[in-house]
C-alpha cells in the first residue's frame, strides 16, 4: 500500500529544513545545524549500536545492511566502515537527493525512494537492519507490515534493531482517539492545516507477538527515550534462525 500522504508531508520537511525533520532539537530549527556537526550525532549513534550489538548472543556478518528511514544519511553513512554495502531508504526524494550528495564521496552507500508499506528487496538480502525515530511517524497499519518486510529481507542469523513507542507516558482524551482520527479531524482544529510530524505508538506484547510469527527470535528488548519525554518507547533487537 501506497503512503502518498506521508511523502508529501515529509518531502515538505525535506525541503523547508532537512537536517531539523531528522534531528528535532528546538534549538537547531531554521537551519541551525552544522553538517559535520550534525553527521557527527550520527557516528557516535552507530558506534553506540554497534557497541551494543556486541554484548547480543550473535554473530553479525558485514556484508549488507539497511538503514531504514535514512533521511539524509546520518546514520547510512556511519554503517559504511562497518558494512561492505550499506543502502538507505526514505519515502522523500528530496531527502534521498539529498543523501546521495552528502554521500558523494562513499562508494559503499547507495540510496532509494520507496513510499510503499513492503520494501524493494529480495528475500534475505541483508545481514543487519537499523531504523531509529522513524517507524514513531508511520501509521501502526504500514508499521506492522514493515516489521514482517523486515524479517523477510533479513538474512538466517542477521539482527533487525528498531526503535517504537509502547504508548503515551501520560494519559490525555485525546489519545483515547484512534490516532488517524486524532490526526485528520481533532488536530487541525486545535492547531490549524500545515503538515506536521505525526506520531503513533504500538503495544509492545504486540510487537513481541508479531515479530515471533514472522519467524524472529527476540534476543534484547530495553528501554530508549528517542522518543522524547512524552512517550515510553523501546528499542528491540532480533534476529532470524
Amino acid at each position: 500500500m501506497r503512503l502518498a500522504r506521508e511523502q508529501r508531508v515529509w518531502e515538505h520537511f525535506a525541503r523547508t529544513d532537512a537536517l531539523w525533520a531528522v534531528l528535532t532539537h528546538p534549538e537547531k530549527a531554521g537551519h541551525a545545524w552544522l553538517v559535520e556537526e550534525f553527521f557527527q550525532t550520527g557516528r557516535d549513534e552507530i558506534r553506540q549500536v554497534m557497541e551494543y550489538v556486541r554484548t547480543l548472543p550473535v554473530t553479525l556478518a558485514t556484508n549488507r545492511a539497511l538503514d531504514f528511514g535514512c533521511g539524509v544519511g546520518r546514520l547510512t553513512q556511519a554503517l559504511g566502515p562497518s558494512f561492505d554495502e550499506v543502502c538507505g531508504v526514505d519515502i522523500a526524494p528530496a531527502m534521498i537527493e539529498l543523501a546521495a550528495a552528502y554521500a558523494a564521496h562513499s562508494e559503499r552507500c547507495r540510496f532509494l525512494v520507496n513510499a510503499e508499506d513492503s520494501l524493494p528487496f529480495s528475500d534475505r538480502s541483508f545481514d543487519f537492519i537499523y531504523s531509529n525515530i522513524t517507524l514513531q511517524h508511520i501509521p501502526p497499519k504500514h508499521t506492522r507490515v514493515f516489521l514482517k518486510e523486515f524479517i523477510r529481507v533479513l538474512r538466517p542469523g542477521g539482527l533487525l534493531i528498531f526503535q517504537l513507542p509502547d504508548r503515551p507516558r501520560r494519559f490525555s482524551p485525546l489519545y483515547s482517539l484512534p490516532f488517524r482520527l486524532y490526526y485528520r479531524l481533532i488536530r487541525p482544529l486545535i492547531h490549524g492545516g500545515g503538515p506536521f510530524m505525526e506520531m503513533y505508538c504500538i503495544r509492545r506484547r504486540r510487537v513481541i507477538r508479531l515479530l515471533e510469527r514472522a519467524g524472529a527470535r527476540i534476543v534484547d528488548i530495553a528501554p530508549y527515550n528517542a522518543a522524547g519525554r512524552e512517550w515510553t518507547s523501546y528499542r528491540y533487537a532480533a534476529t532470524r534462525s
